[in-house]
């Protein structure tokens, strides 16, 4: 059997798999999850887990900053060595790497989640005071 033919078996083997496995979900409330257990999101859960996000930045800055100042010290060691611009080149990528993921949890993780949390804030808003003038209306 060719390398064609064997891929040509195993993605549609896969691609059934994954069809026979979404279809197999259940259509009632929640699949897997009990009756009567449900997420609940609101803009309050969706702050704390920003605030939780911005911990985990932090303690990856640190941790960062600690791994740098260990491999500045190896660096400023292999002056006078051929794989000292190596480990140099590595240190510059390693930084680059750091601050990209570093904004990552800080814009895409928590900044995301707070606003969305703030839509969810304007949103309960807006159903809160549409419940107040059905309630008003009843009266």
């Amino acid at each position: 059997m060719s390398f064609e033919d064997a891929w040509a078996a195993a993605r549609s083997g896969a691609a059934a798999k994954v069809s026979i496995q979404l279809n197999s979900v259940p259509t009632d409330s929640g699949g897997s999850v009990p009756p009567g257990k449900r997420l609940v999101v609101t803009s309050g859960l969706l702050n704390e887990r920003a605030n939780k996000a911005d911990l985990v930045r932090e303690d990856f800055v640190k941790a960062d900053n600690s791994t740098m100042k260990e491999t500045d010290q190896v660096s400023s060691s292999l002056k006078g060595f051929k794989s000292a611009s190596a480990f140099s080149v590595f240190a510059t990528r390693w930084r680059g790497q750091m601050k990209y993921v570093e904004g990552l949890l800080q814009n895409g993780v928590a900044g995301a989640l707070r606003a969305t949390a703030q839509d969810f804030a304007a949103r309960e808003a807006k159903e809160k005071a549409r419940h107040s003038e059905k309630q008003d209306d009843l009266k």
